[in-house]
């Protein structure tokens, strides 16, 4: 007889059957064979539960991929409709770079906000349309609650966002509007000075560099000729830089221009700055001054005529010795009313000068350290005997290069002559 698995030997036992060798009353096989019908009973439905969870599973992990998928499409559609929705916006910002007029920019940023309302309100429909999706009633309720949450977050930062970009249109057209105007009074501001690179004259030669730290600048100067071959000069700096600083350089070239017309023969350094003053006083209503230095040279008496308004002295340069053309006067625009006096001074062939404004000597470097007029004081006397031009490219070059990457701080104008 094959052996019997112990469980079973330990069922049959407790039936009364210790001897399987010999076969079983009658009542005892009953007993067995409802003992065996039993567990086949059990085995089945243990069998019939087991396939109605693997269905039920099965069911469910179906709607859970059929729900991520839905899902999947609402965010690939919401995300798109954003991208469609911002689009709008920048597609607005790019019409309007420089916007000429604002009633067009206005009407673009309008219709723009139009444009994002809409593709928002597709991006909600696409949003409700996937909480259709199928599935039980329980999970759509709940599925529909968390979706309503979630849209209407969306919604919120959404509409925060569109005010955000309106705004930003805005600035930004505010921007472009106020960089064109820049421009332009740049443009402006560099025809206030000489153009020529080297200025030539009989008995003299000038050599100027103008750099604003801003598009617009407070530093001017202008060079004009005068009745028997005398020549102007005016360096002239404003307070600050920038286009309120450029306006006040206008005031100055059209006072300086009108006495330059109406004078002529008679025009002298000190007669000039009171004229600006009253001029400069008018304009900046005390709120900019103007520090300046006139001067007329003279090649027939071989001298120099100069008038200060606070700038810095200009150097003189001869025979390798330096010295500084003093003279007294508070900047214009000061006071209403302010007197200046004209000093002269004899000029040789062969003596240098320089006018120069305080952009110069106060640039710092990237530890804060300025140039300092003892630097340029030094460097002017060692490059003086060189043409102007060379002069100017060397004080140019080296205020560079002790700058080094940090920006300006101040306008720098330098203008260097040679007596011939």
């Amino acid at each position: 007889m094959a052996e019997i698995d112990p469980l079973l030997a330990r069922q049959l036992r407790r039936l009364g059957l210790e001897d399987l060798g010999e076969p079983p009353d009658k009542e005892t096989w009953h007993k067995v064979v409802a003992r065996i019908s039993e567990h086949y009973r059990h085995v089945a439905d243990d069998r019939s539960l087991l396939t109605r969870s693997l269905d039920l599973s099965t069911n469910e992990m179906g709607a859970l991929h059929r729900q991520l998928l839905a899902e999947r499409d609402r965010l690939r559609s919401v995300v798109v409709a954003i991208g469609d929705a911002l689009t709008v916006f920048h597609d607005a910002a790019n019409s309007q770079v420089e916007p000429s007029r604002p009633i067009e920019v206005g009407s673009t940023i309008s219709t723009a906000k139009r444009r994002f309302a809409s593709k928002l309100g597709e991006l909600f429909s696409l949003s409700g349309a996937a909480q259709a999706a199928p599935g039980s009633a329980t999970q759509a309720a709940a599925g529909a609650s968390g979706s309503d949450e979630a849209i209407n977050e969306v919604r919120v930062q959404l509409v925060a966002l569109g005010d955000r970009l309106v705004q930003l249109l805005y600035d930004t057209a505010e921007k472009a509007s106020l960089k064109k105007q820049l421009e332009v009074a740049r443009a402006v501001q560099q025809m206030l000075v000489p153009s020529e690179d080297v200025i030539e004259r009989p008995s003299l030669r000038l050599a100027s560099h103008f750099q604003p730290a801003a598009e617009c600048g407070g530093d001017w100067w202008t060079f004009h000729d005068l009745p028997d071959g005398r020549l102007l000069t005016v360096v002239g700096d404003v307070t600050g830089h920038g286009i309120s600083s450029a306006i006040i350089t206008g005031a100055a070239k059209a006072a300086c221009d009108i006495v330059r017309t109406f004078a002529r023969e008679a025009i002298s350094p000190a007669q000039l700055l009171r004229v600006m003053n009253c001029s400069i006083f008018e304009a900046g209503q005390q709120k900019f001054l103007m520090t300046c230095a006139a001067c007329v040279f003279d090649p027939g008496a071989g001298s120099l005529t100069l008038a200060n308004a606070g700038h810095p002295f200009p150097y003189l340069v001869r025979n390798n010795a330096i010295r500084q053309l003093a003279a007294q006067g508070e900047p214009l625009g000061a006071a209403s009313s302010a007197e200046y006096t004209s000093s002269t001074v004899a000029l040789e062939g062969g003596d240098a000068l320089l006018w120069f404004t305080d952009g110069v000597t106060e640039c710092e470097n990237e530890s804060s350290e300025q140039f300092s007029e003892k630097r340029l004081r030094s460097l002017f006397q060692s490059v003086a005997a060189c043409p102007p031009e060379e002069a100017r490219d060397a004080i140019v070059e080296a205020v560079s290069r002790f700058r080094g990457e940090r920006a300006l701080d101040d306008d720098v104008t330098l203008v260097v002559a040679r007596v011939s």
